[in-house]
């Protein structure tokens, strides 16, 4: 049974009641609770925080992924904050390519290495300043970086597409994570 759905069933709430809640509709609560889809980064927080942290993250996308994934919930301490710069440079160039203009030459493997070594250090970085965490906290190291490689591709999204891309980059990160321990 899905965490989600195992928890909302010992407190008694109701679906719809809990998406009230959490600001989503009733649909993608079903989506999540079946596997269908995984909740976006600030959903998912939305989520542990509405059930006072017995759904956390790992519980959330370990359970779609079949527990492969693990969202790690990393200390504000710059040796332990670092990120797999080939991983992310992956990551990165998936989310470029979706986003660049359709004109644009894709992105220099020279480019993605430099970008993918700045966000890590960004990364290391803010996990000295912020309390966000895994996803949240790459989307937020991410969108500079994306903004800067895609300004120089010619054609710079909207702020929202950019902030999705972000998102979607941590995400695709994140993803199937081997378990650290």
């Amino acid at each position: 049974m899905h965490p989600l759905k195992r928890y909302l069933h010992d407190v008694e709430e109701r679906v719809q009641d809990f998406a009230d809640r959490v600001g989503v509709s009733r649909q993608t609560l079903y989506r999540i609770i079946a596997g269908v889809q995984a909740p976006k980064p600030l959903l998912a927080r939305r989520i542990v925080e509405a059930t006072g942290g017995a759904v956390s993250l790992g519980m959330l996308y370990g359970e779609i992924q079949g527990g492969g994934a693990d969202i790690v919930a990393m200390p504000p301490g710059p040796e332990d904050a670092l990120l797999e710069a080939a991983r992310l440079r992956l990551a990165m160039a998936v989310v470029i390519n979706h986003l660049r203009p359709e004109e644009a030459a894709p992105a220099a493997p020279a480019t993605l290495d430099i970008a993918a070594e700045a966000t890590v250090n960004t990364y290391a970085a803010l996990s000295r300043l912020t309390t966000r965490q895994g996803p949240s906290r790459l989307a937020q190291a991410l969108r500079p970086v994306l903004e800067e490689i895609l300004k120089e591709s010619g054609g710079l999204p909207s702020p929202s597409a950019l902030d999705r891309g972000a998102e979607l980059a941590a995400e695709l990160y994140f993803q199937d994570r081997p378990l650290q321990r």
